[in-house]
């Protein structure tokens, strides 16, 4: 059923939005891993490949995940019915976003005691995204029980 679904807007917005940030990360995080045997010396060296290659592959799994999720928030952001399996996708990846956070951040104060920009801002943007995400499917949700 398609109807005026309330968290449209949300749902579009959020939903490009991560198309298009989880898109760059994906393409761009392949780049770091070739790059590794210039940078792993000063992240802990030879002992530390396995984990830093475990933790950029998570990266691109996660980011190719919220693609996905970008683009079912878009294709179902009118269909109301749809509001429930929104929800449950995008708590998904805030969980996943929040684990995957910690245990990058976790690694990188270890070796540089510090956080880069890229840390800084790319972890307000994977927790406030799936919130705004999950606020449109919420309203979807609503209108869809209230059926």
């Amino acid at each position: 059923m398609t109807t005026n679904a309330p968290g449209r807007k949300f749902l579009l917005v959020t939903g490009i939005l991560f198309i298009v940030f989880n898109a760059i990360g994906a393409l761009l995080t392949p780049m770091t891993l070739m790059t590794i045997d210039f940078w792993l010396p000063m992240f802990g060296g030879e002992a530390m490949r396995g984990t830093w290659t475990l933790i950029y592959v998570g990266s691109i799994i996660l980011s190719l995940f919220a693609v996905l999720v970008g683009i079912l928030g878009v294709a179902f952001s009118n269909k109301v019915e749809k509001g429930g399996l929104l929800v449950v996708l995008a708590v998904v990846t805030v969980v996943s976003s929040v684990v995957y956070n910690i245990v990058y951040t976790v690694n990188i104060m270890n070796y540089s005691g510090e956080m880069g920009i890229g840390t800084i801002v790319g972890i307000p943007i994977s927790l406030v995204l799936p919130i705004l995400f999950i606020i449109g499917a919420m309203k979807n949700k609503k209108v869809a029980d209230g059926m």
